[in-house]
C-alpha cells in the first residue's frame, strides 16, 4: 500500500510540476505584453516560446512533428546515398528535438531575441482591437506589438503568427514530397526485386 502511495504522490507531483510551467497563460493583453518584454530583456528562447499566442506555439508544433515523420520516412525508405544525407541533415534538428519549445528556443529564438529587444520598450499602453481577441503594445512613434487571445482563453505575443503558418504549410509540403519520393523508392525496389 505505501509503495502505491508514493507511486501515486511522485505521479500528482509530476503532474504538479509540468501543469505549472506549460499550464499558465496570460490573462490580459498587458500580461501577455510583460511576459513577452520579460522573455526578450532576459535572452530566454523558451520564455519566448511560452509568451507567443496559442496559434502560433501549435504551429510550432505541427512543424516539429512534420518534420520528425520525414526523418523517419527518410531513415527507413531512402536509400543511401547524398539525397537521403541531406534529407537526413534537413529534418534532424526538429526530429532530435525534444519539443517543439526546444527546437523554437534552439532554432528561432537565438535570431529573433536580439531582432525583438527594440520591441519591448513600447511606452503608449494596450490599445484593444481590431476584435475582442486582439490587442497591442504601442509606441509614441505609431508602432505596435501585436498581441492576441487564443482559443484557450490566454494571451500572447502575436508577431510570428504569419512565419509560424508560412513554417507549418512548407514543412506539411516537405513531408508530402518525402513521402512521395519514399513511394518511388519502394517501387523502385520492388520492381529490381523481380
Amino acid at each position: 500500500m505505501s509503495r502505491r502511495l508514493s507511486g501515486l504522490s511522485i505521479a500528482l507531483l509530476c503532474a504538479a510540476v509540468g501543469l505549472a510551467g506549460c499550464g499558465y497563460k496570460a490573462k490580459t493583453p498587458a500580461e501577455a505584453f510583460k511576459r513577452f518584454s520579460d522573455a526578450v530583456k532576459a535572452g530566454d528562447g523558451g520564455a519566448l516560446f511560452d509568451s507567443l499566442d496559442q496559434e502560433t506555439r501549435w504551429n510550432w508544433m505541427s512543424i516539429q512533428k512534420f518534420h520528425r515523420e520525414a526523418y523517419d520516412i527518410v531513415l527507413s525508405n531512402f536509400p543511401e546515398g547524398p539525397e537521403r544525407e541531406r534529407a537526413t541533415k534537413r529534418f534532424e534538428k526538429a526530429a532530435t528535438s525534444s519539443s517543439a519549445r526546444e527546437l523554437f528556443k534552439n532554432d528561432a529564438a537565438p535570431t529573433l531575441l536580439p531582432m525583438f529587444l527594440p520591441l519591448t520598450m513600447a511606452e503608449g499602453g494596450i490599445v484593444n482591437g481590431p476584435g475582442d481577441d486582439r490587442a497591442a503594445a504601442t509606441f509614441p512613434t505609431g508602432g505596435r506589438v501585436e498581441l492576441k487571445r487564443g482559443k484557450n482563453g490566454g494571451w500572447g505575443f502575436a508577431g510570428l503568427a504569419t512565419q509560424a503558418e508560412e513554417g507549418k504549410n512548407r514543412a506539411y509540403h516537405d513531408l508530402e514530397v518525402v513521402r512521395a519520393s519514399a513511394a518511388d523508392y519502394e517501387r523502385a525496389a520492388a520492381r529490381a526485386g523481380k
